[in-house]
């Protein structure tokens, strides 16, 4: 039983270095269609780490000479498909500007936008690449407004913009837990005209109003009336547009303690 397992093993072994030695002789080659052959292999195989330096050994020796969108694309989707999500965008973009009439365009778009996606941090973090994948995925829609794909990056942006959503909201209202209170009233405002589609900006707005009491309160004394002229304007607008808010109760009582503030002037 052990030779058996053995012999087995050495069997595989000396396969896999048959192999080994196959590819790297083609790769060392300058027989274009061996490589292409081989290129294609590995590809299929998914093997994208050797697929990749033939195709853009290919890509060289036959620009000028021939169409090589095909190569061009499996090229790319081999970066998309091995993780390299950054490389790939790039080559996705190159390849569907420099081949729009090619079958694989629309696909490219897409997977551009995608990898954009994939790199995507939680809310919390850093957003360039979510704005960058909103951006594509923007772009997709107006490049192919009849895609089968629209509905799908439709709702990529509508999920995308949630995370810049939830991270501007936080952003604000941490100002707001810091005593940063000028600059949380100016966050939440900035919020609202950024993501009016926002489930709730009364809550919003209730928030921007007592921001702006807290900062008269805590203003000095030359700089106070102007600030009370802010926070009293912000609250009369929200009175007009929220007249029956559950908030209205507090922000009435408030508004007894920025009266008399005013008073003492």
């Amino acid at each position: 039983m052990f030779f058996k397992k053995s012999l087995i093993l050495v069997v595989f072994v000396s396969f896999l270095a048959s192999c080994s030695r196959q590819y790297d002789k083609v790769f060392k080659s300058n027989d274009v269609e061996n490589k292409l052959k081989m290129a294609d292999e590995m590809y299929a195989k998914k093997k994208y780490d050797k697929a990749i330096p033939l195709y853009e050994q290919l890509l060289t020796v036959l620009k000028g000479q021939k169409s090589v969108d095909e190569i061009y694309y499996k090229y790319a989707n081999s970066h998309y498909l091995n993780k390299s999500y950054e490389l790939a965008a790039y080559y996705f973009r190159s390849f569907y500007n420099t081949y729009p009439a090619s079958e694989h365009a629309e696909q490219a778009a897409f997977d551009e936008a995608m990898c954009y996606l994939y790199q995507s941090p939680r809310y919390s973090l850093e957003q360039t690449s979510t704005q960058r994948a909103i951006d594509a995925f923007g772009e997709f829609v107006t490049r192919y407004p009849q895609s089968t794909r629209m509905p799908q990056a439709n709702e990529k942006i509508d999920e995308l913009r949630g995370k810049l959503l939830k991270k501007a909201y936080e952003s604000a209202y941490l100002y707001y837990k810091i005593g940063q209170y000028r600059a949380a009233a100016v966050a939440f405002e900035n919020f609202l005209k950024e993501f009016p589609e926002y489930e709730n900006p009364e809550k919003v707005n209730y928030l921007i109003v007592k921001s702006l009491k807290k900062f008269a309160e805590g203003s000095y004394k030359e700089k106070q009336d102007e600030r009370i002229k802010d926070e009293i304007a912000a609250y009369e607008k929200f009175k007009s547009k929220y007249p029956n808010s559950t908030y209205l109760a507090e922000l009435d009582k408030m508004q007894q303690s920025i009266e008399k503030l005013k008073n003492k002037k």
